[in-house]
């Protein structure tokens, strides 16, 4: 619930402003909590380290030669060190953790300044938080399919790794052409006798994927030749509608495919898990080369690996994690009656009560969690990690994240964002409280790659609604949609409530009479190549709604460096969407990123949305739809310098500034001090 706001959309309900300020004033009252004394060993000077391994033993005095076994025994033993705060203390970790649920950090284990803790591998050892049981015992159950099977009893999980690489959940073909939209999902068009029988429907999904959007929503029921898709998911997933001829374009009419039946299994490479209640077993068909009886096979059980719960006035401050590998989360949201029915960039509708709009987006959405998060967390350093094999966000920082340090980190198959800062409700871009703004964070020097995996409208990096964010020197590739992507809100929370969408109205999402927190966001020297590879209308770095206040605070994207959009894909490679007011583009490059096509799926089936006809060229290196204005190129690098503005309102863009801008044919026009310095860096 939320505060009231001033012309608030009816259909919210809101605490008001006296009611929250009196439960925050509750909150920020700190209470420490005493904890009994536990193992340590002092290193000299102030400092204290504590070793842990799998093999190791809970009642052991925590050394290097006798080190604790479990996760907790050592966040408890930091606990009541009585150097907490005053001397740095390190947990140094051996060997690999095989969890089913997070470890749970708050504000007790926070260190003090120059008196971080550290998490860490052990100077030497390599060291890993998994979420993943390893599943062993398979045998050849269907010969004449090359199926192999397990039994694992009752688990659930949404991803698998064979040999480190992930399989594929058993799937149709796409954009099969036998199913017709209903109100309540689809009907099969064909004699019932040849429609194909699932043995567990319930757990069958429908995916959608079309323009920046891809959702998935789970089957209910299959009545004679009706499948009924479940409430609310299937509700929400339709709200998003649009005038004719184009109504509707964002909903889930189109059927890309149906995925997760054992009946689907048909492709090397692909699995199911039967869930079902006596029942357990996991179903496989190798790919070319492995051999199950050796092969790894992970089976991710945990969604959350590491839970850093700081609270509005008790952030949880002053850690630290390098080395430390955080692999084989999974994510169960979408397997559930609200299923993944997507807005933009990983947030998506959850729940009763969505109105439906024809914008294509709705004001009350929810973050992907993170499968390592933290909220109201300050000066946390995440130094020299690797995220892979992951089922939701790599790395989350929610509300009142502050002076956070993101470096020199590896994130690889990721199923949503690597990284997530800030939010998109009404604490992040009008907080009551300095506490609730995410400030002065820094995501630098980072690999990305292969995200959105499953959720394929997730950004590489997302910045919701922060101040002062610094995000340099990333190297962003393979990434479906945008590589980078700011904001929120298309001007509709910015002051005068600017309709930065088609059919918007201002004041359709409340008004507000001072600026949002976006503001002093700084983009600079990143590499991104190989985006939009599986959407369009997305772009390099993606940024929407006012991102300051004036000029003096506007957002900086500079010197990045962006190449290899896919080709057929339509979109701006340096994107000024709805609403945006206040950036500034320095010197930016872009080659290879060729104008694309709007493509709105194929034609011809039951499900074929009506606009699947218009292929119109669409994108540039630059553009937008619906900006406010106030945008500065000045001194960019590009190919085909189009500012592409197919939805004007009224007279904007206003103040659209284009100064020194080159035309080039490649990256050889480009002076190569900007591609030095573009992506990630040595270490000083």
């Amino acid at each position: 619930m939320r505060p009231q706001i001033l012309h608030a959309p009816d259909c919210a309900q809101r605490l008001p402003h006296a009611t929250w300020r009196a439960f925050a004033a509750v909150a920020l009252i700190a209470a420490a909590t005493a904890v009994p004394p536990a193992h340590a060993q002092a290193d000299g000077g102030c400092a204290g380290h504590y070793w842990v391994a799998p093999d190791g033993n809970d009642s052991a005095a925590g050394d290097a030669a006798h080190p604790l076994r479990t996760l907790e025994q050592a966040r408890d033993a930091v606990r009541a060190d009585p150097r907490l705060r005053t001397c740095a203390l390190f947990v140094n970790l051996r060997g690999e953790f095989r969890r089913t649920g997070p470890l749970v950090l708050d504000s007790r284990d926070s260190g003090g300044p120059g008196s971080e803790v550290t998490w860490r591998a052990a100077p030497g050892a390599s060291a890993a938080i998994s979420g993943a049981v390893r599943v062993t015992g398979f045998s050849l159950t269907d010969p004449e399919r090359n199926i192999y099977s397990a039994v694992v009893g009752p688990l659930r999980s949404r991803q698998l790794y064979v040999n480190g690489r992930r399989a594929v959940r058993a799937q149709s073909k796409p954009y099969p052409a036998d199913y017709a939209p209903t109100a309540s999902g689809y009907r099969y068009l064909l004699p019932p006798d040849t429609m194909p029988r699932w043995s567990d429907p319930s757990a069958v999904e429908a995916v959608t994927v079309t323009q920046w959007k891809s959702m998935r929503c789970p089957v209910a029921a299959v009545n004679g030749d009706e499948i009924v898709m479940q409430q609310p998911c299937w509700f929400n997933a339709n709200v998003f509608q649009a005038v004719p001829p184009a109504a509707p374009l964002w909903s889930f009419i189109l059927l890309t495919r149906w995925e997760n039946a054992l009946e689907l299994l048909d492709e090397p490479g692909e699995w199911y898990l039967d869930s079902r209640v006596g029942k357990g077993i996991l179903y496989y068909m190798p790919r070319p080369g492995e051999d199950m009886a050796s092969a790894e096979v992970e089976l991710p059980l945990a969604e959350v690996l590491l839970d850093g719960r700081g609270e509005l006035g008790r952030p949880i401050e002053h850690l630290r994690f390098e080395g430390i590998a955080f692999r084989h989360a999974t994510w169960l949201g979408p397997s559930g009656p609200n299923g993944y029915a997507a807005d933009q960039s990983g947030f998506h509708l959850d729940g009763d009560g969505h109105l439906p709009n024809v914008i294509g987006h709705d004001w009350d959405d929810v973050r992907t969690p993170g499968n390592v998060r933290f909220t109201f967390a300050r000066r946390v350093v995440f130094d020299g990690n690797t995220f892979e094999h992951l089922g939701a966000v790599a790395l989350d920082f929610g509300s009142g994240s502050q002076e956070n340090r993101i470096d020199y980190n590896t994130f690889d198959d990721v199923s949503a964002a690597a990284i997530q800062l800030g939010g998109i409700g009404l604490f992040d871009h009008h907080p009551l409280f300095d506490m609730q703004l995410t400030r002065d964070n820094r995501i630098a020097n980072n690999l990305v790659h292969a995200t959105g995996r499953e959720y394929y409208d997730a950004a590489g990096i997302y910045l919701g609604f922060t101040t002062r964010s610094l995000v340099e020197h990333n190297e962003i590739y393979d990434v479906p949609w945008a590589g980078i992507a700011v904001g929120w809100g298309w001007g509709l929370l910015d002051p005068g409530s600017f309709p930065g969408l088609p059919n918007a109205y201002s004041g359709q999402w409340g008004t507000w009479d001072t600026p949002t927190a976006s503001r002093g966001n700084v983009i600079v020297h990143n590499r991104i190549h190989g985006f939009l590879n599986v959407l369009w209308d997305g772009g390099a770095i993606y940024t929407q709604g006012r991102q300051g206040v004036g000029d003096d605070d506007a957002e900086l994207i500079g010197w990045n460096v962006a190449s290899g959009k896919r080709p057929a894909a339509g979109g701006n490679t340096f994107y000024t969407d709805g609403g945006s007011r206040y950036v500034k583009l320095v010197e930016n490059v872009s080659y290879d990123n060729p104008v694309g096509l709007t493509d709105f799926g194929p034609c011809g089936l039951p499900s074929s949305l009506s606009l699947c006809w218009l292929k119109l060229p669409y994108g540039g290196d630059m553009g937008g739809c619906v900006p406010y204005g106030d945008l500065k190129f000045v001194g960019n690098y590009w190919v085909s310098p189009w500012f592409y503005d197919p939805c004007p309102y009224e007279a904007y863009p206003i103040d659209v500034t284009f100064q020194d801008n080159h035309t080039i044919s490649g990256p050889a026009d480009v002076p190569a001090a900007i591609l030095e310095a573009a992506g990630r860096q040595p270490r000083l």
